[in-house]
């Protein structure tokens, strides 16, 4: 029985290839009689749809086949397995054909054809399998044919795929099917050369302006490049040989990010947000849709992700051909250029669909019109970039001129609001000045006024004395004016000189004598005082002259003296020459600083501490160098950066200004001069002023 099962089996298997024969007479045949070109046989073939795709081969080719309705064959998207018969006569000397598919996406293909000894042999490949395993090296899919001349032999083929499915089938020698790669290779060449110039060139373009429009051009133009060219198969060949997964999502991927990155690059290059926040904020609604699409491509619907994603892209299109026609006519000029250059690429996008629906033929023109748009597009869309920098940058100018304007009549306004906020300036520092002049004075008053008063009341209290030792006087003489020739002298006399003996004649002389020493030294004592109060008045004097700085020294110890209560003054003033300077100025600097350091010295809380102040005064080349060291309290760092900060005191509330050695160092540099400070806490502090011996004399 077994036996027999077998038998019948192997009966069935040659009736079914008896039966086969048969429907191939039955078939109108492909005639190859032509070693020149390829012939296009796509409207010669049979087809037959299997929808459950479980059929074998030997279940197929029983199957009644429906002859081709189009000279390129369009199945559509569907989960079908179709199978194609080739029946091919070849009538040429060439017993080695080829037939070419030239279609590089497709995901499964099975090519099925009998050997000599009538044994059934496949070829298997697709984007499902490895580059590599190809016999063939190429994006599209080559198939030997072994046809001896004169005979005929039928092949078939089983595609399926998740994409569109359109068979451009062509039987040729070995030499035509390489012509056409060659022609092929070439236009895909010319076609990513275009593109990749445009990616460099924009590029450069973005790095010299930083216009992030260029930026965002760039990222499209390498999505719409690497969508197009994995439509032509060459990214599956060149960038993921091995990955048929990347290869089966890249078709999902990429065409969607061509989307997105062309609505963002729109929106920037028509800056759609300033215009109207509304329509710039579709874009964003438009990225849900491929979202979901990606969704349902990982669910393994990728035919369902395929119509989802086409959709989308079609309502895209529209939305990046109306936006730029509404800010065209709301004034961007620079519109006009996007609608031109997207006018192109949607041209040929239309035109590639109805390829795809038959309305037109299929060939070269209409199979690459998407490359040639996008190219074409993408040259435009680079003129457009540039047309825009150039209007933003004549907008920009004039805007600069307007605002050089505006900005000139600014500079005008603040230079008069400085000029008087100057002299208002000006006036504020001679008050400060003034003030501070009152101040420095006013601490010397009382001082002033004891060191004047004690001559004074010196001299005051011996005037009563004066003028008792004068009415003695005055009684002596008048006795000597009682003496007459008639008077008797001796009694006179007598009387005269106890009188003087009464009144300490000797004593009283010398008394007179002390007291008219003492209004003297008085007198001079004031006189002095006098003096230096009127050398130092010079503190108001503005006119540039010569003096001496050991004078200028001299005279401010002097009004400072009641200053000086426990403390050693300690001079060492060399015979210098004057120096052109501002004398009243210099006295005010000696004040403040002598003050300052009196100050310092009175701060020592040391017990048996003396205070000591040192004055030198040297000639060292051009210069006066004036020495002033105390052993006061010192200064630390901070305070020493400090001391020359205007309101800058470390006195407390009511003994100071804060302005004293601010108007010392003003003063010191109007002479030109410099100062070396260094100072250490409880040591003390030794400053030194450089001052020259001559100034210019526009100095003021």
């Amino acid at each position: 029985m077994l036996v027999t099962h077998k038998k019948n089996r192997f009966f069935l298997f040659y009736v079914l290839i008896f039966l086969s024969s048969f429907f191939n007479l039955r078939a109108e045949n492909i005639i190859i009689d032509n070693e020149n070109n390829l012939i296009n046989i796509g409207g010669d073939v049979e087809i037959y749809e299997d929808k459950t795709n479980n059929l074998s081969f030997e279940e197929v080719i029983s199957k009644e086949f429906t002859p081709s309705k189009s000279p390129v064959p369009n199945l559509g998207i569907s989960k079908s397995n179709f199978w194609i018969k080739i029946p091919i006569t070849n009538k040429t000397e060439s017993e080695h054909l080829i037939l070419e598919l030239s279609l590089a996406i497709i995901d499964h293909i099975e090519f099925y054809y009998y050997t000599d000894d009538n044994q059934i042999n496949v070829i298997k490949t697709g984007d499902a399998y490895p580059f590599e395993k190809r016999e063939y090296k190429d994006p599209h899919y080559l198939f030997d044919l072994n046809i001896p001349t004169g005979e005929t032999k039928t092949y078939y083929l089983n595609v399926r795929s998740n994409e569109a499915l359109q068979l451009p089938l062509k039987v040729g020698t070995i030499i035509n099917v390489y012509d056409q790669i060659k022609n092929r290779d070439l236009l895909s060449g010319i076609y990513f050369g275009i593109m990749l110039v445009m990616i460099l060139y924009n590029l450069f373009i973005y790095f010299s302006v930083r216009d992030k429009s260029y930026l965002y051009y760039v990222v499209y133009i390498i999505c719409i490049l690497l969508t197009q060219t994995s439509l032509q198969g060459y990214t599956f060949q060149y960038l993921w040989p091995n990955s048929a997964l990347i290869t089966k999502f890249s078709l999902i991927f990429l065409p969607s990010l061509s989307g997105i990155t062309g609505m963002f690059f729109m929106n920037v290059f028509l800056q759609t947000k300033e215009f109207s926040k509304r329509l710039y904020n579709i874009a964003f609604i438009f990225v849900i849709p491929y979202l979901i699409a990606y969704v349902i491509a990982f669910m393994g619907e990728l035919g369902i992700s395929q119509a989802v994603i086409q959709l989308n892209s079609t309502i895209i299109s529209l939305y990046m051909l109306i936006i730029p026609i509404i800010i065209y006519r709301r004034g961007f000029k620079p519109a006009k250029y996007f609608i031109a250059a997207w006018s192109v690429f949607l041209l040929g996008v239309f035109v590639f669909v109805l390829k795809d629906m038959e309305v037109l033929p299929f060939n070269n023109l209409t199979r690459y019109t998407m490359q040639i748009g996008s190219a074409i597009e993408t040259i435009l869309l680079s003129f457009a970039l540039a047309n825009r920098i150039s209007i933003i940058r004549k907008e920009n100018e004039h805007l600069i001129k307007e605002q050089n304007i505006i900005l000139e009549q600014k500079v005008k306004e603040r230079t008069a609001e400085l000029n008087k906020a100057i002299e208002d300036l000006k006036q504020a520092q001679s008050q400060l000045v003034e003030s501070e002049k009152m101040a420095s004075l006013g601490q010397l008053t009382a001082g002033i006024a004891h060191e004047i008063n004690n001559p004074i009341n010196f001299v005051s209290s011996n005037v009563f004395p004066l003028k008792q030792d004068i009415e003695d006087l005055k009684s002596i003489l008048n006795k000597y004016a009682e003496i007459t020739e008639s008077a008797d002298l001796k009694s006179k006399l007598n009387e005269i000189n106890q009188l003087k003996n009464e009144l300490d004649y000797e004593i009283l002389l010398e008394e007179l004598d002390t007291i008219i020493h003492g209004i003297e030294d008085g007198a001079k004592r004031t006189a002095e005082i006098v003096s230096g109060l009127r050398n130092f008045s010079r503190l108001d004097e503005s006119e540039f002259q010569s003096a001496n700085v050991n004078d200028c020294i001299s005279t401010t110890l002097k009004i400072i003296q009641p200053k000086l209560v426990d403390i050693k003054i300690i001079t060492e003033l060399e015979n210098i020459p004057p120096i052109d300077c501002y004398p009243g100025k210099l006295n005010q600097f000696f004040l403040n600083t002598i003050d300052n350091a009196i100050y310092a010295v009175n701060a020592v809380k040391k017990p048996n501490h003396k205070g000591k102040i040192e004055i030198t005064t040297t000639l060292k080349n051009d210069h006066i160098i004036v020495t002033l060291k105390d052993n006061g309290i010192g200064m630390d760092e901070n305070t020493k950066n400090k001391i020359f900060d205007p309101f800058f005191t470390t006195k407390d509330v009511g003994e100071g200004t804060g302005l004293g050695m601010s108007i010392a160092h003003g003063i010191l540099e109007m002479h030109h001069a410099k100062i070396e400070i260094e100072s250490e806490i409880d040591k003390g502090t030794q400053i030194k002023i450089f001052l020259p011996l001559t100034l210019p004399t526009w100095k003021e």
